[in-house]
């Protein structure tokens, strides 16, 4: 672009009012060549969005939100000689990119709607300061979303034109509209990491009773609630709900008495599918006196 057309540019713009405002700007005044100018940027469904996900307690950029297309509304009306002969639309994100622009037509009155789809590029100028909101405002439990209002910024730039002797004199009119962008903070989904089974006997498991403790230890990733079965091995399944806390880790615990022999195996692993302990065998060898195995109904845990 020229000096003297950046000038010149610079010069119209002084003097032209400029549209302003979150999704929708008001009229212009008439002056010049053009009167009755707007302009609007509208989201049809989704707004612009951009997704960071919490790993390891930092925030990262996802691969974005649902797609969003904004509505563009630009109106005008000639005033005296005039004709509007062109219009283009910018994006004002990070650097000017040009959106649409139709040239070379000559109307009296102008009402256009351009729909747009938002690309992830035009949203890049958006990641930093949406990290610092994740950042700031981020639950690690729970998904937050946040707007940022002043949103996503683009630029209406209008030319009307009158014929005249000795050559053409043109009007210019620029109108500035934005769209709110969302910022979503999901934290990273509870894991176990691992899991550990261990069967110890208080006394000899070769002289009954005798007493068993059957103990799961678990670790997760962050503190929260997760499920996890635990096998016997003769198909017998029993399901429970356990939490961890700020140490990320959680014991399970159960009790057995045992009055006869006795040739078990035991597993525990999460749901879904994730940690595993393998399994570990509870054998006793006793005199074979009368009896079996007593269980309490509700084995107890301990958060460590």
């Amino acid at each position: 672009m020229s000096r003297l057309l950046k000038t010149t540019l610079l010069a119209l713009t002084a003097v032209a009012p400029l549209v302003t405002g979150v999704l929708s700007g008001p009229a212009l005044a008439a002056s010049g060549g053009m009167k009755n100018t707007s302009f609007s940027a509208t989201p049809v469904g989704d707004l612009p969005t951009l997704v960071f996900q919490e790993k390891n307690g930092k925030y990262v950029l996802g691969k974005g939100g649902p797609k969003a297309t904004i509505k563009f509304r630009v109106k005008a009306e000639k005033r005296r000689s005039f004709r509007i002969v062109g219009y283009r639309i910018d994006s004002m994100n990070s650097e000017r990119k040009r959106i649409t622009q139709v040239r070379n037509f000559s109307v009296k009155k102008l009402d256009k709607t351009i729909m747009h789809e938002i690309k992830p590029a035009e949203l890049q100028t958006f990641t930093e300061l949406g990290r610092k909101v994740c950042e700031d405002e981020g639950d690690l439990q729970q998904e937050i979303r946040k707007t940022i209002k002043s949103g996503s910024t683009y630029m209406l730039s209008l030319t009307a034109r009158r014929k005249q002797i000795g050559g053409y004199g043109f009007d210019y009119r620029y109108a500035y509209a934005s769209v709110p962008v969302r910022i979503i903070c999901k934290p990273e989904p509870l894991r176990v990491i691992d899991a550990d089974l261990t069967v110890k006997f208080d006394g000899s498991p070769f002289s009954c009773p005798v007493k068993a403790t059957l103990t799961a230890k678990f670790k997760t990733n962050k503190p929260g609630t997760f499920k996890f079965n635990l096998y016997r091995g003769d198909g017998e399944v029993q399901t429970v709900t356990r939490t961890a806390g700020a140490s990320n880790t959680v014991t399970f615990t159960k009790r057995y008495t045992i009055k006869k022999p006795t040739n078990r195996k035991y597993l525990v692993a999460t749901i879904p599918s994730g940690a595993a302990s393998g399994w570990v065998p509870m054998k006793v060898h006793c005199n074979g006196n009368a009896g079996g195995i007593q269980a309490p109904k509700n084995p107890h845990s301990t958060n460590h």
